[in-house]
């Protein structure tokens, strides 16, 4: 019951944003053409409240701002999408990700920016690793991410460079007993993590916002080494493959394959950590953390039901492994769950989503802008 309290929550406090947001954007979309060819800017903001084990009672907000940065009928759409968090226990998080789509779309800018400081947990390393009586401890993270990918060979084909640096600091052990007695944990009090890699990209979507078509592919690496400044030396590789098919009537199957492996030494805080709020959702990330970390989910998203509300199913298989070659099915996690979507702008699509997740270890709701994936 606490879960569909939580919704009601939600719907009461964002109700009037939305609503005041929606009527504006309805009658702007009535003087649009079919296909936006113009440059213009369109933004939507909500608040909400939420409630989760790992930050008690929460009160946050989030938006985005959308436009285009050239006057074609097929340009595609850049975006800042910002987001906030307060809880009562004192945690917050600062969360800003622009993507834009430069010289006629000839070059993609993805980033992310973080501030944060927040009750992470540890329970040690592996798909089995054991519950303990105190796994949190309080985490204060500075970070960035950068991808530049210019259009190379091909329209739907995009190569280049990823950077990310983040700086975290154990501010509090909260009498973690591994944090607190295990002194060869690497990065035990935290440290930077400073990496440079390639980035590939081949994105045959039919919109960025809301595919109905085509896939997204995907594959970056980081390579963390002294001479970048990074305190620790290890790689990671990312393998990220999204396609989406349009079953009938805007009934959408979207599924996605998620790999990621790293190499040498990282630092526990930096390993593949199984949960969050696109992948496997429903499980309480940091339960199991490795240097390897897989998913495989799929969505079914339906048009819209009521108004400018529509819902999504969602389930999903996932674990973490010392590397690819020790990964093992015996101890695979199961998740899945529902959403409820709110069509802001019909024209270019975009939603407001808010899922809730069921895992093998937990639950969770999450509030977010678009999909998952």
């Amino acid at each position: 019951m606490k879960i569909f309290y939580f919704i009601l929550i939600l719907i009461v406090n964002a109700f009037s944003t939305i609503i005041s947001q929606t009527e504006r954007s309805d009658s702007t979309v009535a003087n649009k053409p079919d296909t936006v060819a113009v440059r213009g800017v369109d933004w939507l903001a909500y608040p909400y409240i939420f409630y989760s084990p790992e930050t008690s009672l929460a009160f946050g907000g989030g938006g985005m701002v959308y436009f285009k940065l050239y006057d074609n009928p097929k340009a595609k759409s850049s975006s800042i999408t910002p987001s906030f968090y307060y809880t009562v226990n004192g945690q917050y998080d600062i969360t800003i990700i622009p993507e834009l789509f430069l010289l006629e779309d000839n070059l993609k800018i993805w980033s992310k920016f973080n501030y944060s400081s927040y009750f992470d947990r540890y329970y040690g390393i592996g798909n089995n690793s054991p519950e303990i009586e105190n796994a949190q401890y309080l985490q204060d993270n500075l970070q960035a991410q950068v991808k530049l990918q210019p259009k190379l060979f091909d329209d739907r084909l995009n190569i280049g460079i990823n950077y990310e640096i983040r700086n975290m600091s154990v501010a509090d052990t909260k009498g973690n007993p591994l944090l607190e007695n295990d002194t060869t944990i690497v990065g035990n009090d935290g440290g930077l993590t400073s990496g440079l890699g390639l980035a590939v990209a081949w994105d045959t979507r039919d919109n960025n916002f809301f595919p109905s078509g085509g896939g997204y592919y995907e594959a970056y690496t980081s390579n963390f080494f002294e001479f970048v400044g990074s305190d620790f030396d290890y790689s990671k590789t990312v393998i990220d493959l999204r396609h989406y098919l349009n079953i009938t009537s805007d009934h959408i199957l979207a599924m996605q394959g998620y790999l990621l492996s790293e190499g040498g030494a990282p630092p526990f805080y930096d390993l593949g950590l199984l949960g969050g709020s696109k992948l496997m959702r429903g499980t309480i990330m940091g339960r199991y953390r490795d240097k390897t970390y897989y998913v495989v989910q799929s969505e079914y998203r339906m048009p819209t039901l009521v108004w400018r509300f529509g819902l999504i199913l969602f389930a999903g298989i996932g674990d973490v492994a010392p590397s690819v070659g020790r990964i093992t099915i015996s101890t695979v996690k199961p998740t899945y769950g529902f959403g409820i979507r709110f069509r802001f702008d019909e024209l270019e699509k975009v939603e407001i989503r808010m899922d809730v997740g069921f895992g093998k270890i937990g639950n969770g709701i999450y509030f977010d802008i678009n999909q998952a994936f």
